[in-house]
């Protein structure tokens, strides 16, 4: 088994010594060795620049240090008196380096302590294997080392992984032996999630090294600082000690209960629960599940005004989830109780003379401030588990800042400390003082039950910075890196590029005296009659300028009491901000993006840049109602919508800005002087690829439905057009961008590009050549058009979405073959008629295995039915002749279209007797309503008759006699103008005949009250045209596909021919729907359904047939095509 040799103490994988390359100082190194065993002393780097060069031939020679001022190096290399660890910044890949053999070097303290002998590590205490071990943190390392004696308490032996065997040299050169490689679940103490880590197990009494890339991953450091303050202090571990209880896992609670004040004219919010990627759904539940166990929220089931949205995020490189609310309707409402932040004189106060420092952080500090009961409910959010609200105060509440802040300096007004943003700071003129009054703050801290964060927790600083100040050993002093983005800009390299200079410069005219004796020689290369050329004189003008507007009076101090302004903007490749009072700078900054951000859409550029000035000038604003100036109008509409209406990549830096007060205004670029020349010219340090918060994207695509999309947007010129206008940033006016892009322009704030594909929020908008086929699946299921439309609307966007969805399911043969009948149309009634027996309505019924005939009369309300011994049409025709011949021939009969009635026998009844046959639509008992009522009333009267077994023609005589109401009398009255005699004495002048004059008008009136309650579920449909495409309903469905032929001579009645038969139907029963029309066939005029051979009468001198008139009198002439 080949073995492989190490060093313990940077892990950095090296494999020959570099020529002319710098390495890391205070360290040894060991040369590849082939067939010599001696050692190699290694060149040393130039002390003042970190480079390799011959004897004076430095190049930091006669360069000002910007962090002592003094000549001769480089900030990086700057040996003043203050004691930091600086890491080497000249660190290189492997790739780089020539491949000689086999052999791994391995380095452990790739950190130096510039002028300064080591005296102390930074250490962290880490729960492996739920066990607590105190660890070295180096920054350098590569991997992670832990000793047997150790790893022999926390874990069992089986557990380590023999089959690699690795020689590790330590500092000095010492060769340690490893028994293996063990992975074990570790966790920082304040957190509860465990992370599998690797160690080299060693049998030797060394100890436990945690490497650079888990130090990382843990939390433990940050990238971003290169520098920590620090100084030989024996403070910190014997605090952890004493004061155990203060840094455990639990949760403090302050003595103090938040009571939060809401408008009263506000009008309350309830927003739905959003939806979670179901790859985290276990995540956010295990969340919530812990932050109930803490205490911090409680699930809710009472109804609540107020409800808030959840947003799930994790951190990056991290397996933890964090949720918080998104409660920006509740801070519309909420009163904020302002509280004024310290100012820096009254801060030096209180830190008179100190020569050492210590910083408290709280332990999730606003969730230490417990809520009153009514205000734990304004904070109710909702998740796709159910409702919670919070029990301590949240973060994002717009006071929350303003009562913590107010809270701890209530608590330790008496102490020796002073509360700065969220930090307790506390100092002394010795250590000894320092460490009294610690103790004081401590015992304080146990006393109100408050927890600390272990991890930030900082002791034995020798300088802390506050709003653009440091306070150090020596006194109060101003903060350089306020003004680095100035002292540090490089010079014009253009006239474009001067221009942009002399303009800022201008705008800080009034604060620079002499200004036009400065830049006279820096104007004379913006004329067109002057060729560009960059001389010593312009060079020292340029850097007399920096050094005027870097320093008092342009610069002022900051002042708490005054508002805020951050002027912030992006250019192609950099970010710049500057912080104002009334107008004058008070600290500036700017940085390059990352390659990354570079490629981010203009929109996510000017938000990055918001972030990055917040950020930047945290001490200045946290806690402060801030204006924020940027020149990117889409940007102050999108930061005012619901957060989840943004792009991922928004809501992430939304997210950042959530706990400062901001209120955002548009600017037009050419007033941001400052921020537009400091983009442009930016530092050459840049942040991190990512933001530290992610958020939980909803969309979930497949990696070839990915794939298609970006493809299809490639092909389309539209998106192309539009990808490109995203690039490069939208035009102020519509007129000014692409055509194609027209149509995204009122929601451009909104529209980012994310892996290739165009989003509009969270949703991906869809090329032409996909609609479709995404129409097809967003229909998958069948559901309705509005339903349909409510699916696309949440996940996929484009324009007209929704008129091509409404065109496409509106001809779906499934979905209309299956749909619910039609809605009701108003009621239309016939005329009331003007005599008795003039309207009557007939319909045959079946009750108790007998067949009868009943018929009403519209006028009277008088019914008759008779029983029929089968129902042929001659048998109908009989009984209608005998009630004809009591009360006369009516005018008009109606009827359904049965074959007793559509047929010809009936229609030659009708012309010999001289009446109007019409018949009601087919499957539409409503158009006979008359006649159906006289059926129901037959039944009705049959069936008690039966019940009591009392005579059926009393009881009909009986039911003829009472009066409908006093108006309208009887029917025997309104048909026969007079009252039936019965059994019931009754006075011979009511027998009397008396006609009722009024019964038209009553009738009238009857009609209207029944539309008028009827036609509130009504409403009419579209009349149709011959040709169109129609379904039939039937009892199973709009089964069937027809056309219309034309409009029946009966009121919303129809022909339509379906598959050769020509159809009589209602409009409620024809749904109109935009699909193909069928294959047609000949066929007759109209359907006659099978019927058996009706038995004709004898009539022994019939009349010749009579012609059949229209209704304006004329012939009606058959087509001989249908004859």
């Amino acid at each position: 088994m080949a073995e492989s040799n190490t060093t313990v103490n940077a892990f950095k994988k090296k494999q020959a010594q570099r020529p002319n390359r710098p390495t890391w100082s205070n360290q040894r190194q060991t040369s590849a060795r082939s067939s010599s065993t001696q050692q190699q002393k290694p060149r040393k780097p130039c002390g003042n620049c970190g480079t390799f060069h011959k004897r004076r031939e430095c190049p930091a020679y006669g360069k000002t240090c910007h962090k002592c001022n003094k000549k001769n190096h480089y900030a990086d290399y700057c040996r003043s008196s203050r004691h930091v660890y600086t890491v080497n910044p000249d660190s290189y890949s492997e790739e780089d380096e020539p491949a000689v053999d086999e052999q791994e070097l391995f380095y452990v303290r790739a950190v130096d302590n510039t002028n300064l002998n080591l005296k102390h590590d930074i250490h962290a205490t880490l729960v492996v294997n739920n066990t607590h071990v105190p660890v070295q943190l180096d920054t350098g390392a590569r991997c992670n080392v832990l000793p047997m004696n150790v790893y022999n308490v926390i874990a069992p032996p089986k557990s380590i992984d023999n089959s690699k065997s690795t020689k590790l040299i330590a500092y000095g050169g010492t060769e340690l032996h490893t028994v293996g490689l063990a992975t074990l679940p570790c966790r920082v103490d304040s957190s509860l999630t465990d992370h599998n880590i690797d160690f080299h197990i060693v049998d030797t009494q060394v100890k436990a090294i945690l490497g650079l890339t888990d130090c990382l991953r843990l939390g433990l450091l940050s990238v971003n600082n290169l520098v920590y303050h620090v100084s030989n202090d024996t403070t910190s571990p014997q605090v952890f000690k004493d004061y155990e209880d203060l840094f455990d896992s639990s949760l403090g609670s302050l003595p103090v209960i938040y009571t939060m004040t809401i408008d009263p004219n506000a009008t309350p919010v309830v927003r739905p629960p959003r939806r979670i990627p179901a790859a985290m759904q276990d995540k956010v539940k295990s969340e919530l599940q812990r932050m109930t166990t803490l205490g911090v929220i409680t699930p809710v089931s009472e109804p609540t005004d107020w409800v808030s949205s959840m947003v799930a995020t994790h951190k990056k490189n991290s397996e933890e989830i964090r949720l918080c609310i998104d409660p920006r309707d509740l801070n519309e409402a909420l009163k904020r109780p302002h509280h004024p932040t310290r100012t820096v004189e009254e801060v030096a106060a209180k830190m008179d003379g100190a020569t050492v420092f210590s910083v408290l952080d709280a332990k999730c500090s606003f969730w230490q401030i417990p809520l009153d009961y009514e205000s734990s409910l304004l904070t109710t959010f909702s998740t796709p588990y159910g409702r919670y609200r919070y029990l301590r105060m949240p973060y994002g509440l717009c006071s929350a800042s303003d009562v913590y802040q107010r809270t701890m300096e209530q608590i330790f007004a008496d102490l020796p400390c002073s509360i700065i943003v969220d930090d307790i700071l506390v100092g002394g003129r010795t250590k000894e003082e320092h460490d009294r009054n610690l103790k004081t703050v401590l015992d304080r801290i146990r006393k109100i039950n408050m927890r600390l964060n272990p991890t930030k927790c900082r002791f034995g600083l020798e300088q802390v910075s506050y709003v653009g100040h440091v306070f150090t050993a020596s006194g109060l002093k101003p903060d350089p890196a306020k003004v680095s983005a100035i002292t540090d800009m490089p010079p014009p390299n253009d006239v474009t590029a001067l221009q942009r200079f002399l303009g800022m410069v201008t705008y800080l005219a009034k604060f620079v005296p002499n200004l036009s004796d400065l830049t006279a020689p820096l104007r004379e290369l913006t004329h067109s009659d002057i060729h560009w050329c960059w001389l010593e004189q312009h060079n020292a003008a340029f850097l007399a300028i920096k050094d005027k507007i870097a320093n008092a009076p342009t610069l002022t101090y900051f002042d708490v009491r005054k508002p805020v302004t951050l002027t912030c903007d992006a250019s192609k490749f950099g970010l710049g901000a500057a912080c104002l009072q009334e107008g004058a700078p008070v600290a500036y900054a700017s940085r390059t993006m990352t390659d990354t951000e570079q490629r981010y859409a203009q929109i996510e550029k000017e938000l990055l840049a918001v972030v990055f000035a917040c950020t930047k000038f945290h001490d200045y604003i946290y806690g402060k109602d801030i204006v924020v100036e940027t020149d990117h109008q889409p940007l102050v509409t999108i930061v005012k919508k619901p957060l989840l209406s943004a792009p991922a990549r928004l809501q992430r830096m939304l997210l950042r800005l959530q706990r400062y007060n901001i209120t955002l205004v548009y600017k037009k670029g050419k007033e941001l002087f400052l921020a537009d020349t400091l983009s442009r010219a930016p530092l050459t340090t840049t942040g991190t690829e990512t933001d530290d918060l992610q958020v939980m994207t909803l969309l979930s695509i497949s990696d070839m439905r990915l794939e298609q999309l970006k493809k299809a947007t490639a092909c389309d010129s539209a998106m192309q057009q539009l990808t490109d206008v995203i690039s490069r940033g939208w035009p102020s006016h519509i007129n000014n961008a692409p055509p194609k892009a027209h149509p995204y322009f009122a929601f451009r704030d909104e529209l980012v590009l994310d892996r290739g594909i165009i989003l509009k929020g969270h949703k991906a908008i869809i090329p032409k050549s996909l609609r479709a086929e995404y129409i097809q699946i967003l229909h998958e299921g069948h559901p309705g058009i509005e339903a349909t439309k409510r699916r696309a609307r949440d996940v996929v966007y484009w324009p007209s979405m929704c008129l091509d969805i409404e065109q496409s399911v509106s001809g779906c043969t499934v979905c209309n073959a299956t749909k619910a009948h039609q809605q009701k149309e108003p009621l239309k009634s016939y005329p009331p008629p003007s005599l008795p027996w003039e309207h009557i309505g007939v319909d045959l019924f079946h009750w108790n295995g007998m067949d009868y005939l009943a018929l009403g009369d519209s006028y009277s309300g008088w019914f008759d039915f008779a029983s029929l011994d089968n129902t042929c049409a001659s048998t109908v025709i009989e009984v209608l002749k005998r009630q004809f011949s009591i009360h006369g021939i009516p005018r008009i009969v109606i009827s359904d279209n049965a074959r007793q009635f559509d047929c010809f026998a009936f229609k030659q009844f009708a012309q010999s007797w001289g009446f109007q046959h019409t018949t009601s639509s087919p499957h539409f008992p409503q158009s006979n309503g008359l006649a159906e009522s006289s059926v129901k009333r037959a039944k009705q009267l049959l069936e008690k008759t039966k019940r009591d077994g009392s005579d059926l023609y009393r009881n009909l005589l009986n039911i003829r006699n009472v009066p409908t109401n006093p108006q309208l009398g009887s029917p025997s009255q309104r048909l026969m103008s007079r009252r039936l005699r019965t059994t019931i004495p009754t006075p011979t002048p009511l027998l009397k005949p008396a006609i009722y004059t009024r019964v038209t008008a009553q009738l009238r009136k009857r009609q209207q009250q029944q539309k008028s309650s009827y036609d509130k579920s009504a409403k009419p449909l579209r009349p149709l045209k011959p040709g169109q495409v129609v379904r039939l309903q039937s009892p199973k469905g709009h089964d069937q596909l027809g056309i219309v032929q034309k409009h029946s001579r009966n009121p919303r009645s129809y022909i339509v021919n379906a598959q050769g038969t020509l159809y009589r139907r209602n409009r409620r029963h024809l749904l109109p729907v935009p699909e193909p029309p069928p294959q047609q066939q000949h066929s007759p005029d109209f359907y006659l359904p099978p019927q058996d051979p009706l038995p004709q009468p004898a009539i022994p001198h019939a009349p010749p047939p009579q012609p059949v008139l229209t209704r304006s009198g004329r012939i009606s002439k058959p087509n001989p095509k249908y004859t």
